[in-house]
């Protein structure tokens, strides 16, 4: 018999595969968090799915629960990397079916419904307090997600400045650098030779 993996499913609209990381939103509950799993790059992808199928994850209730103490090849917090490179997508659990397996499958929006029968109403996202779990942005990942999902506007009119652009692209060349350096290290300890040598300075004639 084919082993039930949680948290996995398939966007209906699209047909896309996907992880649910918060199977409700805060004060949404007709409204998750997924990440589409289709368009991740290889390394995290395997991560993902690997961290999935493992038994803490496989034991907790929201993928999010294990993904916030987990990390990725590169060394960073699974649920931060996440956040921070806005992988985490908005849909209407009314368009996930989740799949188990190759056989069964089940809509997100029944499944919350069966779960929170089962749970005495209790919300799917429960605030997590223990100081010893890393959670998002340093913040609990209620309130986290809560502003991921409804950020707050700066000004009045929510326009950026150049100034506001101009930090924007900072961040994500400086997110790019260090995955650039990381791939570099990767490749270097998988193949040595390919290691930039520190030469001696040539002489110089008069």
């Amino acid at each position: 018999m084919a082993r039930n993996i949680k948290h996995v499913g398939q966007l209906t609209n699209t047909g896309r595969r996907c992880v649910v990381v918060f199977r409700e939103i805060p004060n949404e509950p007709d409204n998750c968090l997924i990440v589409d799993t289709d368009a991740l790059q290889d390394w995290m992808h395997d991560d993902v799915i690997n961290s999935v199928e493992s038994q803490g994850a496989q034991q907790s209730a929201n993928f999010y629960e294990y993904a916030q103490r987990a990390v990725f090849t590169d060394g960073s917090n699974m649920l931060q990397a996440m956040h921070a490179r806005k992988l985490l997508v908005k849909v209407p659990t009314s368009l996930v079916k989740m799949t188990p397996n190759n056989t069964d499958s089940i809509m997100l929006d029944e499944l919350n419904r069966l779960v929170r029968e089962q749970n005495g109403d209790k919300p799917a996202i429960q605030p997590v307090k223990d100081p010893n779990l890393l959670n998002v942005a340093g913040k609990d990942v209620t309130e986290a997600v809560s502003e991921y999902v409804e950020p707050k506007a700066t000004t009045a009119d929510a326009t950026p400045t150049d100034a506001d652009l101009a930090k924007s692209f900072l961040s994500q060349a400086e997110t790019f650098e260090a995955e650039a350096q990381n791939l570099r290290e990767q490749a270097y300890e998988m193949d040595p030779s390919l290691k930039p040598r520190r030469g001696r300075p040539a002489k110089q004639t008069a």
